[in-house]
């Protein structure tokens, strides 16, 4: 058997944080940061509870980088659809149908962030949330800006209409897990508020 090359040892570390992220995110939404631990993120994912150390020294760190990494994957989302070929709406489209695809498949997204407002979490884990939900709002307020200059998007203050926007998609996930069987209402619903 031939020894593993450092750039294989990488791809197993970089798979395996990305496990354990995934892990982390389900144990956070589920508990709560005060009242997850280490070894029920371990269970989760499947690995030994010293292992967690080994990539995150401490609970604190785990739920920064989980938090992290779901605000990125958020800021990801809307960058990647605004380089999408098509009018302004078809963008408007496909990121709020994403997005609510995306409540059905991981809703623990927004439990993490509601976690993270409603807890005592640190400065440091809520300034990267801000910094990231910030970066999403102006994204998405450009989008809509776009849409207004071409007439697929109702006329009024961008800022107040993507603020809107995110409320009903975020209250949209907040029914969802309250009840998960209850069907979401279409997305052309949902964009009532932004058509022209």
């Amino acid at each position: 058997m031939c020894p593993r090359s450092a750039e294989q040892f990488e791809q197993i570390k970089d798979e395996r944080r990305r496990a354990l992220l995934r892990a982390a995110r389900v144990v956070f939404s589920r508990k709560g940061f005060a009242a997850a631990k280490i070894a029920d993120v371990a269970a989760q994912a499947g690995i030994s509870h010293g292992l967690v150390y080994h990539y995150y020294p401490e609970k604190e760190s785990l739920f920064a980088a989980t938090i992290e990494a779901s605000a990125e994957g958020w800021a990801a989302l809307v960058a990647s659809v605004r380089a999408q070929a098509g009018t302004p709406w078809d963008r408007l489209v496909s990121l709020c149908g994403q997005m609510i695809a995306g409540m059905r498949e991981e809703p623990e997204h927004l439990l993490m962030t509601v976690h993270v407002y409603s807890e005592d979490a640190s400065p440091g884990v809520r300034d990267v949330l801000r910094r990231i939900r910030q970066q999403v709002l102006g994204d998405l307020e450009v989008m809509i800006q776009d849409g207004q200059r071409a007439g697929q998007v109702a006329p009024g203050d961008p800022a107040a209409l993507t603020r809107a926007l995110i409320a009903i998609v975020q209250g949209l996930a907040i029914n969802r897990l309250v009840e998960p069987e209850a069907a979401l209402p279409p997305l052309d619903v949902v964009l009532r508020i932004l058509r022209a």
